[in-house]
């Protein structure tokens, strides 16, 4: 009896080793390939920068794969001839953006006033929240700067040209890795940019730890299950109260996942809509032999 309670052990230990193996053979593959090193940013053309430009700082503040949306703020420091203050321009400017918060896609700046912004939210275009935890999301963002005349005022040395513009991007969003990459268009005058979010490293590691639990109880409690039909045993009451717990408590499991969609995502169909079979067909031969199995006292 000792040395089948080995081999069983022994077995269990092999699944445990190889479910691990496995899943992290999956967290490699779907690691993000493009990861954040941020790229080589167009520095504005040395005749036109040497006149003034606007520095444009954008500082990623939050994504929302389930709405579809990345949220922004914009600091602006102003130099050369465009500044009057840090961040007060010289000149009326019309900053141009593509967030979809941002009525006509334009905010103007006024003379004198401080280039002040709300928080900037873009559509994130690609991305399938139901690749969770793997999934990977991108945002397209497009911002140039134009002067606009002052009502008595002469225009030069503005004159009709756009805005030299420096462009410096941070994000620190926890359990997103978060990093961009300009685009053709992308010039020292126009802004144009992809923006990616993908899961961060701790947070896969973490929905695959929970994977590897939810599959291990489920095998316990199946293997649990067949060796009590085996026995020809009345199985114990909390043999059947542990699985019915089990059942409940895989749910609570799954939520608990960081940023977890509803379900119907990839680690759903990995796990847990499995497991949760595997535990019902357990709690079902547990239940049919206590019932088949159980004889109440007879009263003398």
């Amino acid at each position: 009896m000792q040395n089948v309670d080995k081999i069983n052990l022994k077995k269990i230990l092999i699944l445990i080793g190889t479910l691990a193996v496995i899943f992290a053979i999956i967290l490699s593959i779907y690691s993000h390939k493009a990861n954040a090193q941020e790229p080589k940013k167009p520095s504005p053309d040395s005749a036109v920068a040497s006149k003034g430009l606007v520095e444009v700082n954008m500082t990623v503040i939050g994504v929302d794969p389930i709405k579809n949306e990345l949220e922004t703020r914009l600091q602006f420091e102003l130099k050369g001839i465009y500044k009057k203050g840090p961040t007060y321009p010289a000149q009326d400017l019309l900053m141009t953006v593509n967030g979809a918060n941002v009525e006509d896609s334009e905010i103007t700046f006024k003379e004198g006033k401080p280039m002040i912004v709300p928080a900037l939210k873009f559509n994130l275009i690609k991305g399938k929240i139901n690749n969770y935890p793997f999934d990977t999301h991108i945002a397209k963002v497009a911002i140039s700067i134009d002067p606009l005349a002052s009502i008595g005022k002469k225009f030069a040395p503005f004159e009709l040209n756009p805005v030299p513009l420096e462009f410096k991007f941070h994000a620190d969003v926890p359990g997103f890795d978060i990093s961009y990459k300009p685009l053709a268009e992308n010039s020292s005058i126009f802004i144009y940019i992809d923006v990616w979010a993908t899961r961060s490293l701790p947070v896969k590691f973490f929905a695959l730890v929970i994977i590897v639990i939810m599959w291990v109880l489920s095998i316990m409690a199946l293997l649990l299950a067949l060796k009590v039909m085996q026995s020809g045993k009345l199985p114990e009451v909390g043999m059947l109260s542990w699985t019915a717990v089990m059942l409940f408590a895989f749910p609570a499991i799954r939520n608990a996942q960081p940023g977890v969609p509803p379900v119907g995502t990839a680690s759903d169909f990995l796990s847990f809509f499995w497991t949760e079979i595997i535990v019902v067909i357990a709690l079902v031969i547990i239940g049919s032999c206590w019932l088949k199995r159980y004889h109440p006292p007879i009263d003398d």
